[in-house]
């Protein structure tokens, strides 16, 4: 409390003590795989797929990133991460390389180098002009494909200048990246340092996109190089994850431990495109048969998806064969903003795929009988519906965690909690902090509760939240805990909807 030494009339301002619990986003992706260009190991947020071509190019045939993404997006997703990846000759040393070209000063000694701006193939396309414009300057010009792309003026060696070339041509060029070659400290002129004109522009070559020799981690990456998933590690807002690009299924068994060793993000799956029988694709979960010697997919963090979708190839029109995973994820982040995260992202309506044109295997409802117990979902055509999600189990053998829509649920009260309850850290741990903590926690699981997301006729039915003295006890105040207890009754999906008909006299009697 204040202390007042004179008479006035003092105003102050008492906190209510409510602070409301702030619900996380659930539907922000994350992707790793083969793209056309960009940069290598870094995450990079897109919020459409125009955005993603403008950084990492359009689809390749050498991956399937772009694709999903597409799909992602075209199916309702409003925001990703992207992450490119190559094969990794060492932790930080991709096998990928940028084009480049050296250009020489009148000596002729090595002035300048081009390169593209980021590594791979693509930069072999590109062409770069040089035209001196006065004593100590030149111009730039890109050509790619034969056609004039770029056209970098007035630039300078003068290491001082703002038109210094290294660093000019970084802020205004898409395309290329330039490098000083003459020695810091040399006594030539800027004049004589600047390259000379050439007649003709030189190409740029040696691009190499890396993905030769391409293993498991390069994928999954390396925490402390921030690579492949693990770039994702500083990025909280991503929920769902996929790697479309997956060279082998143990790309999938550890993208799933990713998830479960951060506690906040889920993992979507795809069977292999040869996968086109039931048994295999079976096979391909539990680790038996042709896929025998792995560890079987069994998390609770992820989920498994077959067969593979045929969509629109954006370059040419044509359809073409592509993982499932970026539709789904799409669906996913479409549903949780319709409907919330608690629904199922399957069924004739949030499960609608309307940007897949057909299937890469017409699964029956004998199929699923097979698949669908073991924690596999189908996608399936049906007449007058269209390609939907048919499915919407985890691959967990723990049948506590069998729904998807359930596990994903969870991630997003526990996120949301523990972010909003920051304020609790180095409060006084007495009942007047246990009190706030269970009127916070309880308005929020009661929005939850009246969204369709808990279960219950009540409340009392629906969620508990208890923070006293009981779960406080003097033992574990002394030792600085603040222990909340907290149960919820989840909303599961009607899996198995059955209506009994009988006779009677009357006519017939549905009862569901």
């Amino acid at each position: 409390m204040a202390e007042y030494l004179s008479p006035a009339v003092f105003m102050e301002e008492l906190s209510s003590g409510i602070k409301p619990i702030q619900a996380v986003g659930t539907s922000v992706g994350g992707f790793v795989g083969h793209a056309e260009r960009g940069p290598l190991g870094l995450a990079t947020a897109v919020n459409n797929y125009g955005e993603f071509v403008r950084t990492f190019g359009g689809p390749i045939n050498d991956g399937y990133l772009a694709f999903a993404v597409k799909a992602f997006f075209d199916e309702g997703g409003s925001s990703c991460w992207i992450v490119r990846t190559s094969h990794y000759t060492a932790p930080t040393t991709p096998a990928a390389i940028a084009s480049g070209n050296t250009f020489q000063n009148a000596d002729p000694i090595p002035a300048l180098r081009i390169t593209a701006s980021s590594p791979g193939a693509w930069g072999d396309a590109l062409t770069v002009g040089i035209a001196l414009t006065a004593p100590d300057r030149f111009s730039l010009t890109v050509f790619r494909s034969g056609a004039q792309v770029e056209l970098l003026a007035n630039l300078t060696m003068d290491a001082v200048s703002l038109d210094y070339a290294p660093v000019a041509v970084e802020l205004r060029s898409a395309l290329i990246r330039a490098v000083d070659l003459i020695p810091a400290g040399s006594v030539l002129t800027f004049a004589q340092r600047r390259p000379v004109a050439t007649v003709l522009p030189a190409a740029l070559t040696a691009g190499n996109d890396g993905l030769s020799g391409l293993i498991s981690t390069d994928y999954i990456g390396n925490a402390a190089a921030s690579t492949g998933l693990h770039a994702l590690d500083s990025i909280d807002e991503v929920n769902i994850i996929a790697v479309p690009d997956a060279v082998d299924r143990q790309v999938h068994v550890e993208g799933m431990s990713y998830c479960e060793a951060r506690q906040d993000c889920f993992y979507v799956a795809d069977a292999p495109e040869m996968s086109v029988t039931a048994p295999d694709v079976l096979n391909f979960k539990q680790a038996q048969g042709a896929y025998s010697g792995g560890n079987a997919l069994n998390s609770k963090y992820g989920a498994l998806y077959a067969p593979w979708i045929d969509v629109l190839d954006p370059r040419d029109g044509s359809l073409v064969r592509v993982p499932p995973s970026g539709a789904v994820m799409g669906r996913y982040a479409r549903t949780d903003q319709l409907r919330g995260v608690h629904k199922a992202p399957a069924g004739v309506v949030d499960g609608r795929l309307a940007s897949v044109s057909g299937l890469g295997a017409a699964f029956s409802h004998t199929d699923q009988e097979l698949l669908n117990p073991k924690g596999i979902n189908v996608i399936r055509r049906f007449p007058g519906v269209g390609n939907v999600i048919w499915g919407a189990r985890t691959v967990s053998s723990d049948p506590e965690w069998r729904y998807l829509n359930v596990r994903r649920l969870f991630l997003f009260l526990e996120e949301s909690i523990e972010e909003s309850t920051l304020w609790t850290v180095f409060e006084p741990n007495d009942p007047s902090l246990w009190k706030a903590i269970t009127r916070n926690v309880t308005a929020f699981l009661r929005l939850q509760w009246l969204a369709g997301a808990l279960v219950g006729v009540d409340e009392e039915e629906a969620f508990y939240v208890k923070c006293d003295a009981e779960t406080n006890p003097i033992e574990s105040v002394r030792l600085g805990r603040v222990i909340t207890e907290i149960g919820v009754s989840p909303s599961k999906p009607a899996e198995f909807v059955i209506f009994r008909i009988e006779q009677f006299e009357g006519g017939s009697l549905v009862s569901e």
